[in-house]
């Protein structure tokens, strides 16, 4: 747990719910987690949040699963089951911010 307290953890597992859990919801609920400039597989964030407004409300379940917390970055997996009937394996990297813990970057993969 080098340079990380239990409220560090608390705190970025914390912020990718309100990316999964906005994502059952809307673009506009998943903004909140994400720093400005953020990419998705390398293209900006905003391609997601159409994605996730065009495709509407969802009921996906997530496991959240912290690799890494160091100081003010940290790395998450997330495993997804049931998105619009797709399952996605995602890893995010995130930056810690005035504004607290916020996703710098999002990966993912179908299953």
């Amino acid at each position: 747990m080098a340079n990380a307290s239990i409220k560090d953890y608390q705190e970025v597992i914390e912020c990718v719910k309100a990316y999964s859990e906005g994502g059952n919801v809307s673009g506009e609920a998943q903004k909140p987690a994400f720093m400005e400039g953020a990419t998705i597989n390398g293209a900006p964030i905003q391609t997601l949040f159409d994605l996730v407004d065009q495709l509407g409300p969802s009921d996906s379940k997530t496991q959240i699963d912290v690799l890494d917390v160091v100081g003010d970055i940290a790395a998450v997996r997330v495993t997804m089951e049931g998105f619009h009937g797709a399952d996605y394996v995602d890893f995010h990297v995130l930056k810690k911010t005035e504004d607290g813990w916020k996703i710098a970057a999002k990966v993912y993969t179908e299953k």
